[in-house]
């Protein structure tokens, strides 16, 4: 009996890490192809939501000269860009804590998180999980890229499995600043920017 539960759970660990590689190259593909910053995003938002389950997805970029996280992109059940959420504040609420702190967040248990500020939107919506990450290009802050899950989000046993937004160098420089930065995401280990 101990055989078969062993496989089944050496079956789905292997069946995760096909999907976080697949969401990987997908992201990696969406960086790489897509000559616009917003639209670029959104793509990568949208994969977040159709490869990881998740109800949402958002992704941030900073605004160095205000300290402020500015929403670029969101798919899933919210779409819009423009809402309260549109701006958050270095060091504030859950999004901006990432940001300060350049340390990823990860919850299955979204209802009780005092990251997590509107608990009733929470229950309502029947939301379990949330992952937040910076996305970092050295050690200089580029955003932050956020999702919800109805499910729970499955931890990584191993760092060098687990999905990483910081960046890498890379040869190839085109358009603005911002626009090197993410471009610079696609390095092997860290295609989830």
């Amino acid at each position: 009996m101990q055989d078969v539960s062993e496989r089944k759970r050496a079956q789905q660990e292997r069946e995760e890490r096909e999907r976080l590689a697949l969401f990987a190259a997908e992201v990696g593909v969406a960086i790489t192809e897509v000559d616009d910053l917003r639209p670029m995003l959104h793509r990568c938002a949208q994969i977040m939501v159709d490869r990881l389950d998740a109800a949402f997805a958002r992704v941030w970029t900073l605004n160095e000269a205000e300290n402020v996280l500015e929403l670029q992109s969101s798919a899933g059940m919210y779409t819009h860009i423009d809402g309260a959420h549109s701006r958050a504040p270095v060091g504030i609420l859950k999004i901006g804590l990432i940001a300060s702190e350049r340390r990823p967040h990860l919850t299955n248990s979204v209802i009780g998180d005092p990251r997590v500020g509107d608990q009733e939107w929470a229950r309502r919506e029947r939301m379990v999980a949330f992952a937040g990450y910076p996305l970092l290009a050295g050690e200089r802050l580029f955003g932050v890229m956020a999702m919800f899950s109805r499910q729970p989000v499955r931890r990584q046993r191993s760092k060098r499995s687990e999905p990483s937004p910081r960046c890498r160098p890379r040869d190839r420089k085109r358009g603005s600043g911002r626009w090197r930065y993410v471009r610079r995401c696609a390095g092997p280990r860290s295609r989830t920017a």
